[in-house]
């Protein structure tokens, strides 16, 4: 079964510096919360493939991703993970003063967290990490 999130939020920022905040993830091990490490393994012409480590509740997690980068939007797809699929895609548009910043996500959980994931769940987990976002940004 597939999930989804979906979140926008409008921040008195300038467009170009909160994409460049978004779309380089080396710098989420400084922000995100339980990421512990964050790193580009490899760059390409279109893409670059990324890797974050998180530790939750004394478990370590990776999702290894391949990051396609556009003037406004960062998209991306998990090549190794937990997920048995991950989809995700920022956006950042210029808005009044300001940007207004999208992001969706569609995942596809392993058997064994299905369970476990329902749509308050993710939604909770989701803000928080959007929130640690906007707090970086502002």
């Amino acid at each position: 079964m597939l999930n989804s999130y979906n979140y926008e939020e409008y921040v008195e920022k300038e467009p170009d510096k909160v994409f460049n905040l978004i779309s380089d993830f080396t710098q989420y091990k400084n922000f995100l919360p339980g990421c512990i490490k964050s790193e580009v393994l490899s760059s390409y012409d279109d893409y670059e493939i990324g890797k974050l480590k998180f530790n939750f509740f004394g478990k370590e997690y990776f999702i290894e991703s391949q990051n396609y980068k556009y003037p406004n939007e960062l998209r991306i797809k998990q090549i190794q993970g937990p997920f048995n699929r991950l989809d995700a895609k920022w956006q950042v548009f210029e808005k009044d003063s300001g940007s207004l910043i999208s992001f969706s996500t569609n995942f596809e959980a392993p058997f064994f967290l299905k369970p476990f994931i329902n749509q308050t769940i993710i939604d909770a987990f989701a803000n928080k990490l959007i929130h640690a976002f906007l707090e970086r940004i502002s």
